[in-house]
């Protein structure tokens, strides 16, 4: 029986030489598209016509007070919830006592309304069933 004769290194050599050369140009042939055309720009959202800082910090109080009550939470929640109410109070307490300027006021009126926003979306979420158990 004869070995089967293997064709000298450097011919294997230039031979993946040349079949890694082919690979590069058919991937070169291919190109990026173009680009995407930009779209029409974004609004910026439209100026909520904020309450007083006390008027909307007590929303947010009212807002964990109907999150308190969703029939899904178990009491461990609703003794997070009363400990945040609890220190939103105090927190109302201080900045009312501080007498901040009409501009950090409007911060504080938003900052509140915003939280709002996210107990109430988090209300309806309860609402919605029960949350998953791991």
């Amino acid at each position: 029986m004869r070995p089967i004769p293997q064709p000298p290194r450097a011919a294997l050599g230039a031979r993946a030489l040349a079949g890694l050369g082919l690979a590069v140009a058919l991937a070169g042939c291919h190109g990026e598209p173009p680009p995407v055309a930009p779209g029409e720009p974004i609004a910026a959202p439209a100026e909520v016509a904020l309450g007083t800082m006390d008027a909307e910090c007590d929303g947010l109080i009212a807002a964990f007070g109907l999150y308190r009550q969703c029939p899904n939470l178990d009491d461990d929640d609703r003794g997070d919830i009363d400990g945040w109410i609890e220190r939103a109070r105090q927190d109302f307490a201080a900045g009312k006592k501080a007498n901040p300027e009409p501009n950090a006021q409007h911060a504080i009126a938003e900052a509140c309304r915003k939280a709002a926003a996210s107990v109430t979306a988090a209300n309806q979420r309860c609402h919605a069933g029960p949350k998953p158990r791991p």
